[in-house]
């Protein structure tokens, strides 16, 4: 994240410092969902995949499949939440060189 991060701010200047818009906040997710790497003046947002978003994974999900589906749930949630505010997710995910996409 912190690669693709510098990355674009070369060319695009520093992302929003806001990673948890008021449009991502839900009564389940009071706090909000985050963005990794926001855009608004933009219109796109950059989420940065690591495995865990694609197979479940003992450690990040605590050994619990269960776990791995709400993250699925999330990202889902996210995605829309984000098309309803006219907000592009870009996905980099973590098999990608994020110098040649």
């Amino acid at each position: 994240e912190k690669l693709c991060r510098e990355i674009v701010s070369k060319y695009l200047g520093p992302p929003s410092k806001i990673r948890r818009p008021d449009f991502l906040k839900t009564p389940k997710y009071y706090q909000g969902l985050e963005l990794d790497i926001p855009y608004y003046d933009y219109g796109f947002a950059i989420e940065v995949q690591g495995e865990q978003h694609e197979k479940f994974n003992k450690f990040f999900h605590r050994g619990d499949p269960n776990n791995f589906i709400k993250q699925q749930e999330r990202d889902q949630l996210k995605k829309e939440l984000c098309e309803e505010n006219r907000i592009a997710l870009r996905y980099v995910w973590y098999y990608e060189d994020p110098y040649t996409g």
